[in-house]
């Protein structure tokens, strides 16, 4: 068995999350304004995870174990 760990494509989900917030977005300002509502509505949590899966990610894999704050 390698010591490789498992890949879990949180950043990949991440990605296509803020993709697909940019596209209702462009959506709801050309044609349809109840899109527009639901990209405002999904704002907050597509960031959160997306915030979770770049920014804490890469602190623990700098410094692993240190914690969160430096």
């Amino acid at each position: 068995m390698s010591d490789v760990p498992e890949k879990t494509y949180k950043r990949e989900l991440a990605v296509a999350m803020l993709l697909a917030l940019s596209c209702l977005f462009a959506f709801g300002i050309v044609s349809n304004d109840r899109a527009f509502d639901a990209a405002k509505f999904l704002t907050t949590p597509i960031f959160a995870f997306a915030g979770g899966a770049f920014a804490l990610d890469a602190k623990f894999k700098q410094g692993r174990g240190s914690g969160i704050v430096s």
